[in-house]
């Protein structure tokens, strides 16, 4: 298929609020009208040693952000937020702004993560400050009245996830890194993580949060954390297209201009690459479900060292990687996936907005960062024994929270404003627009999907089914097939027909 390129002109809004004309002049419609706002970034802006840390642009239908600190691997800080913040909440009111689009500079990172090691030399209750601006930011971003496509082209971990994660279209390329490795600095996998990792299939979200692994290159899209796999070098072209996505009138928000998007990106997918293999499929997968299943981190430490004993190589490895973390981080981990698995997105980020706070007095958050971070060492930090820890302090239910968090939770009620709960409060993500879940196969094998029935099927009729479903999307037989080989077996008596049944 050609590519469209936009023959409109470019504009360029730098951090600092001064307009630059690429081509020729355009209006920018969506002014910035909020004194609060303006009065944050202009505080923001003078802090900052870099007034262009952000990059704000207006294409056609598009309106992108630059992440613009590329030396610090785009890592995120409150100058940024600041300036984020009122940009993206009023183009979300703009007639002319049809999409947004989130991408780094620099060519090595979305986002390397928050930039936590700012947050040693401050009081604990500026650090909070700074989370509660961040998780504001993300709460906005998952209940963003338009589509959102974020590129995720290098390093896109903790912080920069939380920018994407939440995000209907996520693209990866062969340059991925997407983890959320904050077990590792003594603090734990925040800005909704807890949330979207316990959607991913089976118990692998468990496993990322607890050992803060990552999934790289196609393996992002493979197991979810991404939407689509376009090669790095087309992502310019990408984003062209998507700009002449105007010409869909009518659609912002709705389930035909999500096809349209989602449409458009497919076309710059490349095939699976050749030889490719999910590095957590097969036995892997099979020894993330069995010993991740459970609650605590003793069980998941028993059944991880069982499975070493035995031979479990993999198994082994992960016992000698959750050996480097912080205790009291894992523990947190495990609890918030597990609750963030039963709760809505914005409970989910008021709950981060405690934990955060109760983090910046733990002498693990200041050991870790300034071991792993300012130091760069990477052997095991001194961590403290967290085995008579008590998880539940550190959420707000049952707590007493500050004022300044409780006015926090009810800036997220109020920006939702009078939108329908199900938009700016959903247990489950508004559009799937990734590769199949291993939920949905298994629904269709057991017969109990909309668009199957009681019968029998092979592995080939099933993966056929999901091939056509989802229109020849790249990946999904490989997926599938993954799946059908580690869940299913023959039915006894109907071997010659090589019919299949869950397990």
């Amino acid at each position: 298929m050609s590519t469209l390129h936009s023959t409109r002109p470019l504009l360029t809004l730098r951090s600092s609020w001064s307009l630059r004309v690429v081509a020729s002049s355009m209006p920018l419609r969506s002014k910035i009208t909020n004194p609060a706002f303006l009065a944050k970034a202009k505080m923001a802006t003078a802090a900052s040693a870099d007034p262009d840390d952000v990059l704000f642009e207006v294409n056609r239908a598009a309106r992108v952000i630059r992440l613009n600190r590329p030396r610090k691997l785009n890592a995120l800080n409150d100058s940024m937020i600041a300036k984020m913040t009122p940009r993206i909440t009023e183009w979300g009111k703009s007639d002319t702004a049809k999409l947004l689009i989130i991408r780094g500079e620099g060519g090595r990172a979305l986002c390397a993560g928050g930039d936590v090691a700012a947050l040693l030399d401050v009081a604990p209750t500026e650090a909070t400050a700074f989370f509660t601006h961040e998780y504001t930011l993300d709460y906005i971003i998952a209940t963003y009245p338009k589509p959102i496509v974020t590129f995720m082209d290098g390093i896109t971990m903790g912080g920069g996830a939380g920018l994407c994660m939440h995000t209907p279209f996520r693209i990866a390329t062969e340059k991925t890194v997407f983890s959320m490795p904050e077990t590792l600095i003594g603090f734990y996998p925040d800005v909704g993580a807890s949330f979207f990792l316990s959607r991913l299939d089976g118990y692998l979200g468990t496993y990322l949060a607890i050992t803060g692994e990552r999934l790289n290159g196609f393996d992002a899209y493979f197991a979810g954390a991404a939407t689509h796999f376009v090669p790095s070098e087309k992502l310019k072209d990408l984003e062209s297209r998507l700009a002449e996505l105007d010409t869909v009138e009518d659609l912002t928000g709705s389930r035909k201009y999500n096809a349209v998007i989602n449409s458009a990106i497919d076309d710059f997918q490349s095939e699976v690459p050749a030889d490719y293999k999910y590095f957590y499929g097969g036995d892997k997968r099979k020894t993330i479900d069995e010993c991740f299943k459970f609650d605590t981190l003793e069980q998941i430490t028993d059944a991880l060292s069982k499975a070493a004993e035995a031979g479990d190589e993999f198994a082994k490895t992960t016992v000698d990687t959750m050996n480097l973390r912080c205790p009291l981080s894992m523990k947190i981990a495990l609890a918030a996936v597990r609750k963030g698995a039963t709760i809505d997105i914005r409970e989910t980020l008021k709950n981060d907005m405690f934990i955060a706070s109760k983090f910046m007095t733990e002498p693990d958050f200041h050991t870790g960062v300034s071991y792993r971070v300012v130091q760069k060492q990477n052997g095991r930090a001194e961590w403290h024994d967290a085995g008579n820890v008590d998880v539940a302090k550190y959420w707000p239910a049952g707590n007493e929270v500050p004022q300044d968090l409780l006015r926090a939770f009810d800036k997220l009620h109020q920006l939702a404003g009078d939108r329908p709960e199900d938009a700016v409060a959903y247990k489950e993500y508004p559009f799937q627009n990734g590769l199949p879940t291993e939920n949905e196969v298994e629904q269709f094998v057991l017969g109990e999907a909309k668009h199957s029935g009681p019968f029998l099927a092979t592995k080939e009729e099933v993966a056929e089914h999901f091939v056509e479903d989802y229109r020849g999307k790249v990946g999904v037989r490989e997926k599938v097939s993954e799946i059908l080989d580690r869940k299913t077996q023959i039915v006894k008596g109907h071997e010659d027909e090589k019919l299949i049944n869950w397990v």
